[in-house]
């Protein structure tokens, strides 16, 4: 892998690790929620997990490796989830997700520490 790629995909994978973790996050605070509220956190929360779908597209534009691609697959999934109102399946997903860009960002990492460039 170049330093260029190895950039980027670290990049990526960091940025996308956050969102991950904003997103088990919210979905903690959306269970907590009632009624009505229930309602609005689960409408903010299937927004939160698509606007996420659409940057780990983003990073497949610089690397289509099997951890973005299985990342988005278990987004898709929670999106089923939550479509299902399966909440306790969600956290799960999430954190398949964060173990497949972890990995990813492991390699990256890996390259630019062999040139010093962390």
């Amino acid at each position: 892998m170049d330093t260029r790629k190895a950039i980027l995909i670290y990049q990526y994978s960091e940025r996308i690790k956050s969102e991950l973790i904003i997103a088990s996050w919210l979905l903690a605070k959306m269970v907590a929620l009632e009624g009505k509220e229930l309602i609005g956190g689960e409408k903010l929360m299937m927004s939160f997990l698509e606007a996420l779908v659409g940057e780990i597209r983003i990073a497949q534009h610089v690397e289509r490796s099997m951890n973005f691609i299985g990342a988005e697959k278990k987004i898709m999934e929670a999106i089923g989830k939550m479509k299902l109102l399966e909440h306790s399946e969600i956290n799960r997903c999430i954190s398949e997700a964060l173990s497949l860009i972890t990995t990813s960002c492991q390699g990256a990492m890996e390259v630019l520490m062999d040139k010093n460039l962390i």
